[in-house]
């Protein structure tokens, strides 16, 4: 799916509202968290998801706008933000296919879950969860404060 990437909009203001998506996102992040812990994997999983589609246009955008900045601007000083950028190949990895397969293998299941297998299924998302929270934390700390410096230059 392509998404169509707004390059009017001022770095400033992007960084303001990936931030908004941030928000937005950890307070998803929080319900799959208790869906989990109330043993509502399904209900987990389908609202994981849901969240996909704007979670893959949000690293899209970083991608597109933010590191195309910090490249032309602020090359020398990347490191970081590029192995920041790099974690999305997991989070799109897991949307697009861990989470399909955790859901097949609980679809087979239906004679009722084998305890084993819905603790690694639990716990596989509440990795999930915990690691996209902790890359948008360091996207805020790291990316968004490099591109902003770059965005001057």
């Amino acid at each position: 799916m392509a998404y169509k990437i707004n390059f009017d909009e001022s770095i400033p203001d992007m960084i303001e509202r990936l931030k908004q998506e941030h928000v937005q996102f950890k307070i998803t992040l929080n319900k799959i968290t208790k869906y989990n812990e109330e043993n509502n994997i399904n209900k987990a999983i389908e609202t994981i998801h849901d969240m996909s589609q704007p979670i893959i246009k949000h690293a899209v955008e970083e991608e597109a706008r933010l590191m195309r900045v910090i490249m032309h601007n602020a090359k020398e000083e990347s490191a970081d933000s590029i192995k920041i950028m790099q974690e999305h190949n997991w989070v799109v990895d897991f949307l697009k296919q861990k989470i399909l397969t955790i859901k097949e293998n609980i679809d087979k299941q239906q004679d009722g879950l084998d305890i084993q297998f819905q603790q690694k299924a639990q716990n596989e998302i509440n990795e999930f969860v915990t690691n996209l929270k902790n890359h948008f934390e360091e996207e805020e700390q790291i990316v968004f404060p490099l591109a902003l410096k770059a965005d001057l230059r």
